[in-house]
């Protein structure tokens, strides 16, 4: 019963590009969501990898749409500030972690994370000095303290549902732990040393302030965060993953991905962004790193544009494990367009990431949804 379905799996993913050219949309999404949703096939998986599983991850997954009057206002501004900070490409929200979890089942998720050495560094948010009926100072205590904060965009998009990392990381920790048994969670850390104050003298001017750069201790820290929020049967790290060999690369090279029965329970955290130099090569560390293939202790890409890297990426996937996005900064989904979709599926790209795992009606009907496990490849 297994093998049947699983070969049946496989001959979809193979007759996807087919399939999308010949059937309109939303027949073909019907189709992928009945074949990725889990109860179609058996849950024994003995002879599965890590890396022959996809999962769904939600892409900056703390995040809250900004108020309304602060989006009004960057569009007025928007030439002045960057394509990173225009407003159509900052109105997207999630649920919290747990709703994502259980109703969505999401299996990927997405932190940036800044560092307040003092507190109080995010406790203002300048862009509100300019927008009539907003208050500057925040009154969010969390904010006050030391630490690492989460938000998207220093000063400018800083509506989170989670403040500080610990608080985070205890709801993700908790939804674990009651579900002992669950797909591994793969959790992107995303370093942010660089904010609208470091790119511009003028906005420092006006009081937007510089990031605080990451340091070798900075990084220890974040050590300590993760460590202490989860137990070591929770974690799996590369210490886990390389055991008793000279790298990363050497244990895939030699005995392959762990099984995926053997990770259930687990979770992956992988960082990424600014600094992350200072991290890597470093034995006995918490964390994955994203990084180029020809690191010896890198097994986790970023391959973001699957049109243009779904070959590479489908090369990849055999010995890596890679993630991708199937829509960015709300512009498919303002168009309805699953062509990146459709071209991360057929990647094979293990971690997919979206902003729209339910639909926004604000904007239409455009959803991805995948089941908590989807089997790419058997042995």
């Amino acid at each position: 019963m297994v093998e049947w379905k699983i070969v049946f799996l496989d001959a979809v993913n193979q007759f996807i590009p087919i399939l999308k050219q010949h059937i309109p949309f939303f027949i073909f999404g019907f189709l992928v969501l009945c074949v990725s949703n889990p109860h179609l096939y058996s849950q024994e998986t003995d002879n599965l990898r890590l890396n022959d599983v996809r999962v769904l991850a939600s892409h900056n997954s703390y995040k809250k749409k900004p108020n309304p009057k602060v989006l009004k206002f960057l569009s007025k501004v928007k030439n002045k500030i960057g394509p990173e900070n225009d407003p159509i490409q900052l109105e997207y929200g999630h649920e919290l972690l747990s709703t994502q979890l259980n109703d969505f089942n999401i299996r990927g998720f997405e932190l940036d994370v800044y560092y307040d050495p003092l507190g109080g560094k995010f406790s203002k948010r300048k862009i509100n000095s300019f927008v009539c009926g907003l208050r500057t100072k925040s009154k969010e205590v969390g904010l006050k303290s030391p630490g690492f904060k989460i938000l998207h965009i220093a000063d400018i998009d800083y509506e989170t549902n989670y403040v500080t990392l610990e608080s985070a990381l205890a709801e993700l920790g908790s939804w674990s732990q009651n579900n002992p048994m669950h797909c591994p969670i793969f959790v992107n850390i995303e370093v942010k040393a660089t904010s609208p104050g470091d790119l511009s003298k003028i906005l420092r001017n006006l009081g937007f302030k510089r990031a605080t750069k990451f340091t070798e201790n900075t990084f220890h820290l974040l050590d300590s965060i993760i460590e202490s929020n989860f137990s070591t049967d929770q974690l799996f790290t590369p210490v886990d993953m390389k055991e008793n060999n000279a790298s990363l690369r050497a244990r895939i090279n030699n005995e392959g991905w762990p099984l995926y029965d053997d990770c259930r329970g687990k979770i992956f955290f992988v960082l990424e962004g600014d600094n992350i130099d200072l991290y890597k090569n470093k034995d006995e560390r918490p964390l994955f790193v994203y990084g180029a293939k020809e690191d010896v202790n890198v097994i986790f890409l970023l391959r973001n544009d699957p049109i243009n890297n779904e070959k590479e990426i489908n090369a990849l996937t055999a010995q890596y494990i890679v993630r991708t996005r199937s829509d960015a900064g709300t512009l498919e989904a303002r168009k309805n367009d699953y062509t990146r979709f459709f071209a991360a599926l057929t990647s094979n790209a293990q971690i997919i990431s979206t902003d729209y795992y339910k639909a926004d009606p604000s904007i239409g009907k455009f959803v991805i949804r995948l089941g908590e496990e989807f089997i790419l490849r058997a042995h």
